[in-house]
């Protein structure tokens, strides 16, 4: 619950001081508060004009007054008055920042909010002796030699010794000279409930305030303010009742959850993306504030794996949490007419676009349809070769600018050029597995807060899991609209209809398999000493585990464990069982298609085969074509399997009760899997364990 009794801050007298000042400006009277801690001069025209409305019921609208106010002060000029006494006063340091010498940075302006502060240092801040810079802004946005001119400025202001007031806007780094002198870097007060209920005493509310605990009591939450701007502000506090302004806040927060999608803050849990994803958008902001040079942050992310695991919606939360826009883009539609020349127009058009709007988050889709230049079709190599290098062309260009990161997103990043995705060009590289129970929390929990219970979300989650976030807002749209049409209100039954779920439950069968595959992986790579597993899911269809991998020395045993590790599910099945399934096999990233691929290059281009000391560059379907090869590799493929087999009898117990386990609990973290394997652990040798910030390899998708 949100603190009921409101204490001033102990910025509020410079505040009120402030706003005293522009109200003399604009020769508009205080208005008199009813709270005898912030009692005021006279009733203002506008509080006179609202005053019908002290019995808390509307008798007349606005609009049929006759009595409007002849002054009054602009609502941005309030609002922003009352944040740069926050923060200049906020601090501690006020006195401090206008003494000979001083050096004051405000940081986080946004660009369309410049000319207003500037305007308020001079109407509410008159007798200050600062020496004001700023960068070039027009139009709300950072002109292209904002930078360059910034620093020239900066330069020539502290060759004077009156005291500097630097204004930073987003979008605009501080020289790096001048960042290791250490000034005074105040970020520009976010939006706040204290900030409203000032502006509330300090405004033509005060008058209507009899209660001033119980109204902070009903204001948002700070971090549910963060996202609205200053218009929004202005926007609900024109209400002409406070109550009125507070439900104005609540359907902003609302209506800008909808609108603007998903923040990280939304997305629950610690998988390898959601972490990659907060280091690049906690930089963004360390920049935004000018306590990082661009050259020293992370600017590009590929994020890949399966379709529909929701690599553009974390790209798109990205940006939100970082307060930046987000051109979205794709080969899809740089290619849509076809012809060479449209393509690189539409690509030069979206890079040039992320330069304009900078900061921004440029989301290029489906990048791996860039290709590769060593791609063997020679039909399209000239087209080809055109595209690739125009795109790397794009990427150096962009690079060498301040503002703009770069996500891709794809589903096959081995066909991509390697000079793509090179470090520099791409910074880092990670796989997107299927959300698992608290990643699609939080996504229902987005779209669904509103209508559907929160007990009833996080029992669907786990219900849910194995599907991506397109098939989940695929099935909420769907549900609404089946809720629409039959005249009811949404529900969990028409969610369980639209996402297939069987609420009679799934074969048990079928889920005592799958559990049995999932964790015959588990114990077999505690008993190879492979890393720990971090997750396991099991759906009615499939499963999925994740596992921090150990460093190796690339030996012939680490490559024969890794293939002994990919076959011990189908091991599981036929060690419990007797039989096994066709779950091991089918898609290019399956176990069997793993195990294969990993035996065949033993054979063929390590090294460490029979073949001895050559190396075959011959694709795979050509090297199994060859009977001595297919052989060798059939050979190491029954080993390995027999070899799984021997280990998880060895630990049959274990195997089935974390089956079991798995059943019952359709997902279990790593915490909990580790109280079964701890003894297999303990009694293996595993090589060196990686950092915990090692990323999580989702070994073994979604069963067909």
């Amino acid at each position: 619950m949100p603190q009921s009794n409101f204490i001033q801050p102990v910025w509020a007298d410079c505040a009120f001081a402030a706003v005293e000042t522009l109200r003399r400006h604009h020769g508009v009277p205080a208005p008199q508060c009813v709270d005898t801690a912030h009692k005021m001069e006279p009733l203002s025209e506008l509080d006179e004009l609202f005053a019908r409305f002290d019995d808390g019921k509307e008798g007349e609208v606005l609009a049929e007054s006759s009595g409007l106010p002849s002054r009054y002060v602009p609502a941005r000029q309030l609002l922003t008055t009352i944040r740069l006494a926050a923060t200049i006063s906020g601090s501690g340091t006020y006195a401090q920042s206008r003494l000979c010498g001083a050096l004051t940075v405000i940081s986080d302006i946004e660009p369309k909010d410049m000319r207003c502060v500037k305007d308020i240092l001079a109407l509410a801040f008159p007798h200050e002796d600062w020496q004001i810079v700023s960068p070039d802004i027009v139009d709300g946005s950072v002109t292209k030699n904002a930078q360059d001119r910034f620093e020239i400025a900066i330069a020539d202001h502290i060759d004077r010794i009156e005291p500097v007031l630097i204004l930073q806007a987003n979008g605009v780094s501080l020289p790096r000279h001048l960042v290791a002198t250490g000034p005074q870097i105040l970020p520009f007060a976010a939006i706040s409930r204290d900030i409203l209920m000032i502006y509330m005493l300090a405004g033509h509310l005060c008058d209507q305030i009899t209660d001033p605990d119980a109204l902070f009591a009903t204001l948002p939450k700070d971090a549910d303010l963060t996202h609205l701007g200053t218009l929004d502000i202005c926007a609900a506090l024109r209400a002409p009742m406070p109550m009125q302004a507070v439900q104005r806040l609540e359907a902003m927060m609302r209506k800008d959850a909808k609108s603007c999608g998903p923040r990280l803050e939304d997305l629950k849990g610690d998988s390898p993306a959601i972490l990659a994803a907060w280091r690049i958008v906690d930089d963004l902001l360390l920049w935004k504030r000018g306590k990082a040079q661009w050259d020293e942050i992370s600017r590009s992310l590929l994020l890949y794996g399966p379709p529909g695991t929701g690599k553009t919606y974390l790209a798109k939360a990205m940006a939100q949490s970082a307060g930046i826009t987000a051109i979205h883009a794709s080969f899809a539609d740089w290619q849509a007419k076809g012809h060479l020349g449209d393509l690189l127009a539409g690509m030069k058009h979206s890079f040039a676009e992320a330069r304009q709007l900078a900061p921004s988050v440029l989301i290029i889709d489906e990048i791996d349809a860039v290709g590769s230049r060593s791609d063997g079709d020679r039909h399209a190599s000239n087209y080809r070769f055109q595209v690739i290098n125009a795109f790397l062309g794009e990427m150096d260009s962009i690079a060498q600018n301040e503002g703009v990161v770069v996500i891709g997103t794809c589903n096959h990043p081995e066909r991509m050029d390697p000079a793509v995705i090179r470090a520099g060009r791409m910074d880092h590289k990670i796989q997107v597995p299927l959300p698992d129970a608290e990643a699609l929390l939080g996504i229902l929990r987005h779209h669904l807060h509103e209508d559907i219970a929160d007990d009833e979300l996080q029992a669907l989650s786990h219900l849910a899991v194995g599907r991506s976030a397109a098939d989940i807002d695929a099935a909420i749209r769907a549900a609404r609209s089946d809720a629409r049409r039959a005249r009811k209100l949404l529900n969990v039954k028409i969610l369980h209809k639209q996402m297939g779920i069987e609420t009679s439950g799934a074969d048990g069968h079928v889920l005592w398999r799958i559990a049995l595959h999932e964790a015959g992986h588990a114990v077999a790579g505690a008993a190879l000493g492979l890393g720990a597993t971090q997750s396991i899911v099991i759906t009615q269809n499939g499963g999925q585990i994740q596992r921090r991998h150990t460093p190796t020395e690339s030996l012939l045993s680490d490559i024969e464990a890794a293939i002994t590790y990919s076959l011990a599910g189908r091991a599981a099945e036929k060690l419990v069982l007797g039989e096994v399934s066709a779950g091991a096999g089918g898609a290019e990233a399956s176990d069997l298609a793993l195990a294969t691929r990993a035996a065949l290059q033993l054979e063929t281009t390590l090294g460490l085969g029979f073949e001895g000391l050559v190396w075959n560059a011959a694709s795979d379907a050509k090297h199994l074509q060859t009977p001595a090869i297919h052989n060798r590799v059939r050979q190491r493929l029954v080993r390995a399997e027999q070899r799984a087999v021997t280990l998880l009898a060895q630990h049959r117990d274990i195997l089935e009760g974390l089956a079991r386990d798995l059943v019952e609990k359709r997902t279990m973290q790593e915490s909990d899997i580790h109280h079964w394997l701890q003894e297999i652990s303990d009694s293996a040798t595993p090589t060196e364990e990686k950092s915990e910030n090692a990323p999580a390899s989702p070994d073994h998708p979604s069963r067909g």
